[in-house]
């Protein structure tokens, strides 16, 4: 009995250990191209929460592919980035709108990447 309930706070502290705030929204195929990919990365300050707007397409420029997929990766394995979300736009618009928010007192490092087809 003791040694089941070692095993399960093993468990529960593993899971814990390895979280990470992806976001993956829609799906890849075959003839879609990659239209942008930025590496967004923030420090943290004590008590602040850092946020970042990504814009896609950069303003000014004009955009002629449909989204069809959006990966947001969080670089932080362990738990302590940010959340990132879908403010504007998105999957079968010409443009989107990212937000990513960091943890309180915490910084953030995300790989933001557009696919999408002509």
């Amino acid at each position: 009995m003791r040694a089941l309930a070692v095993l399960s706070l093993l468990c529960l502290f593993a899971a814990s250990s390895c979280q990470s705030h992806d976001l993956v929204l829609g799906q890849t195929t075959y003839g879609d191209v990659l239209l942008y990919k930025i590496n967004e990365y923030k420090y943290g300050f004590p008590f602040f929460v850092r946020t970042s707007i990504i814009e896609y397409p950069e303003p000014g420029r004009y955009n002629f592919a449909y989204i069809k997929a959006i990966h947001i990766k969080d670089n932080d394995h362990d738990g302590s980035g940010g959340y990132p979300s879908i403010s504007a736009g998105g999957i079968g618009q010409r443009f989107a709108k990212i937000k990513l928010k960091s943890q309180r007192g915490g910084g953030f490092n995300f790989t933001v990447t557009v696919y999408g087809r002509y």
